[in-house]
Formats: structure tokens, sequence, C-alpha cells
């Protein structure tokens, strides 16, 4: 092989090892950090990334509070570490003023996840580092352990690619693409929005949002490391406009996730899947 050969060759390979490398992270990945190569000062929580999590208790009130007789029909909502939020309820990404944790939005489920961060570390991934979860057996028959990725802007028309590397020991993993409509005129969250400290609404939100959608992928209890990869389109009437990724595992052992990451189908790719999946015919189905 010539000199000008040898070096084109040597240009092709370090050309696509670049490639091979941006992939973790993904040059169209929508997710920060979706390679989890960076991490916080002490190394224990993975940039861009949500491990310190909190959910809500509805608290009903009653005219006879004493004996929890005639309910008014209010509803107040305290945040799992005791924190009175009021009577709208929080979505997600807002930060409790009291333990500094993120309400999920996702479930009513209380002080579940308050120490959620205590069985999340960093690991070895597929290539370089990965973040692991380390399930005690009271923790994993019961509520699991989830790291959220940060919310992410949707467009209503698009679909969506989700992949990732995942290995477990023994825990049931999950991977969820939770998905939330905007919703503006719900004036009452609009005017309640105003009131928090950009402390707890750091996405600065001027609107409510709910959850309308959610993609899931099954892992189950793969014992070296696999790949998974799914694609999705909402139906129309479940369109959206953020979204976030949940990697969950849940029953006693260690799991960890690689190279996750989040991309916008191309006009080609929705369009093949949409003809592999046409939908119902009537229209008030879809």
């Amino acid at each position: 092989m010539g000199l000008m050969n040898c070096r084109t060759a040597a240009i092709v390979v370090l050309l696509c090892l670049v490639s091979t490398a941006s992939g973790r992270s993904g040059s169209d990945n929508m997710l920060s950090n979706g390679g989890f190569e960076k991490w916080s000062d002490d190394g224990k929580t993975p940039l861009g990334w949500h491990i310190h999590l909190t959910s809500l208790i509805p608290i009903p009130e009653y005219k006879d509070p004493e004996n929890k007789k005639g309910r008014t029909g209010v509803i107040n909502f305290k945040c799992g570490c005791g924190y009175m939020w009021g009577t709208v309820r929080p979505w997600t990404n807002l930060v409790c003023p009291k333990c500094k944790h993120m309400n999920t939005g996702l479930e009513d489920s209380a002080d579940f996840y308050l120490d959620n961060h205590e069985f999340v570390l960093q690991a070895r991934g597929k290539r370089g580092k990965g973040v692991a979860m380390d399930i005690p057996k009271a923790v994993g028959d019961v509520e699991g352990v989830r790291v959220i990725s940060e919310l992410v802007k949707a467009e209503r028309d698009a679909g969506y690619n989700i992949s990732l590397d995942a290995r477990s020991s023994g825990p049931h993993l999950r991977v969820f693409v939770e998905c939330f409509r905007e919703i503006p005129r719900d004036g009452k969250a609009k005017k309640w929005i105003k009131t928090l400290s950009d402390e707890s609404n750091p996405q600065q939100f001027t609107a409510r949002l709910k959850r309308v959608y959610r993609k899931q992928i099954n892992c189950n209890t793969p014992g070296q490391w696999k790949h998974f990869a799914e694609s999705f389109v909402p139906p129309d009437r479940y369109k959206f406009d953020y979204m976030f990724v949940t990697l969950y595992g849940y029953l006693q052992g260690e799991a960890s996730y690689d190279n996750v990451v989040l991309r916008k189908l191309s006009k080609k790719e929705k369009k093949a899947y949409l003809k592999e999946r046409p939908g119902p015919k009537d229209k008030r189905l879809r």
C-alpha cells in the first residue's frame, strides 16, 4: 500500500473513531450527557440527569377535620418531605422549596423517592463511564430506583427513537419516555406559577404541564450488556410539547445503563414507521 493510501486509511479510521465517540453523547442526541461521562464534582450525580426526586400526597379538606367527615372538595398537595404546595397540583420539574428535590409529576408516591439518590452511583459503562443502581431488597420490592433526564422540548408532529445499553444482575429494567403537553388555559395554575421562586421553577414555566403519552421499553433482566432501541410516533390526540427519559430498575441487585440516546426521526424514518403502523382508518379513533 502506498504512503498516500496509508494516510487515507488512517484518516478514515480516525473519522470513524470520532464518529463513534460522538455517538456516545450523540451528535443528534436530544439528551445531555447520555453517555454518563460527566459527573458532579463529588462524583455522585450524572450531569444532565436528576436523581434527587420527590412526589406528592393529596390531602383533602373536611368540614369536620378531626373525624375526617364532610369533604369540601378542596385538595391540598403535600410534598413527600412534608412541605405544603397549596391547592394547585405541582407538575414535573418543579423543585420543592424545602427538600430541594425535583417533583417527578408521574404519580402520587409521597416520600418513596426521597432517598432515591442513595442507590445511584457512577460505575463502568459499556464504554467508559455509566450510571448504576445498587438496589436493596426493601427498595426493589416497593418503589425501585429512577434516574431521570432533563426535560427537553419536543415537536408535536415529530417521531422519535430511544436507544440505550443496559445490563442487570437481578433487577428488572424498564425505560420510559414520559411526554407532557402544555396546558395554557389553566388560569389558576398560570397565576400560581408566578408565585414560585426561580429556585422552585428553574425551567421558568408559565403554564401547567400534563402527562399525555408514555413510550416504554421493557428490558427485562439482561445479564450482559445488551442494546435496546425503539421508535415511536404519538397518535394525533396525544401530541406533546416536552419529554424526559426515565431509567428505572426494581427488584434486588445491581443494574447499569449507558449510551442513552433520544433522537428525532428523519422524515424518511417517520414515513416508514407510519407505513408499518397505519393505525385505525376511522380518524375519530386516532
